[in-house]
């Protein structure tokens, strides 16, 4: 006998590429983006993410904890690449704790306009889960999934005297489509009668949407005297970002889950170093407070010689 059972999902796949920013950080004119943790900066740089800590709310008796590893390389100087491999550990009620790789992601942005006098950035690009590179141990899927995604950045340096107050604010924000290239998977379970059933899980078209709100307390300096050399930045930048996921079809279409995440980012000239709270927006998005860390190499400040600089182009 077969018994079909259907229902529908957000696999933990698709929160783990929400939640693993390939993060970047440059200068807009006059104005520093640093890099955020649950939200991708619409910088092309040249930077490094050494493993750092995700811990995931707890969901449907679930908890998720990500190690992912980001490496960053820009072509030229608006256009860069990434890498992304993210060691996942999830521990479930009454079942063994599984550990595996989650499935390779690259990663492209390309900076289509930037007004340095406005502080305002456009940037273009996306993300691609590789099918099958990772392990199924986890949940990783034999299919691929594509993301692509557009970029902005505002920095209000430009306000005038009356909204000085104003000026520190960063805002960024994101908005992408994951495609899967396979809508549906079937899976079997042999049933104590001795009959099978049928369980197919819906991988829905998901709409990604992000945005920071950032007080950026930094000071520029720069590596020689009376303003020469490079220029970099340096302090502290309190932010809270919002990282929504929507369905756009299937039986959970329509009803958004995603976090809050408050958190501090500490700026110096050759690297940062961030935490940040996870908090759920409803009940489906998780049941406790979770957590991140992160340190970004800057690889333009540590190597501008060498890996550090675009391969085309000064």
């Amino acid at each position: 006998m077969v018994r079909p059972a259907w229902h529908a999902a957000v696999p933990g796949f698709l929160l783990a590429l929400a939640a693993c920013s390939e993060a970047s950080a440059a200068w807009v004119g006059d104005r520093f983006f640093p890099s955020t943790l649950a939200t991708v900066v619409p910088t092309p740089a040249d930077f490094l993410n050494p493993p750092n800590l995700v811990l995931l709310p707890e969901t449907a008796g679930t908890r998720q904890t990500l190690i992912p590893t980001t490496y960053s390389k820009l072509i030229t100087q608006d256009w860069a690449v990434t890498f992304t491999e993210t060691f996942h550990i999830l521990e479930q009620a009454n079942a063994r704790t599984r550990r595996g790789f989650d499935n390779f992601v690259i990663g492209t942005q390309y900076q289509f306009y930037a007004n340095a006098e406005h502080q305002f950035v456009f940037t273009v690009g996306g993300t691609a889960a590789i099918g099958g590179t990772g392990s199924r141990d986890v949940g990783a899927p034999s299919f691929s999934i594509f993301t692509p995604t557009v970029f902005i950045g505002k920095g209000f340096g430009d306000l005038p005297d009356s909204m000085a107050w104003l000026r520190p604010v960063n805002v960024t924000a994101n908005v992408g489509v994951a495609l899967p290239t396979q809508s549906t998977t079937l899976s079997t379970t042999t049933l104590p009668t001795g009959a099978t059933a049928i369980t197919a899980t819906v991988t829905p078209n998901l709409l990604l949407w992000s945005f920071a709100l950032e007080y950026s307390l930094l000071t520029t300096s720069y590596s020689g005297g009376d303003r020469k050399g490079s220029r970099f930045s340096q302090g502290w930048v309190p932010l809270v970002e919002f990282a929504l996921q929507t369905p756009l079809n299937g039986p959970l279409a329509g009803q958004t889950t995603g976090t809050v995440n408050p958190g501090v980012i500490w700026v110096g000239r050759y690297l940062q170093f961030a935490v940040e709270a996870i908090v759920p927006i409803n009940g489906r998005s998780g049941r406790d407070i979770g957590g991140r860390a992160q340190a970004h190499l800057y690889l333009s400040e540590i190597f501008p010689d060498t890996i550090g600089k675009p391969i085309f182009g000064k």
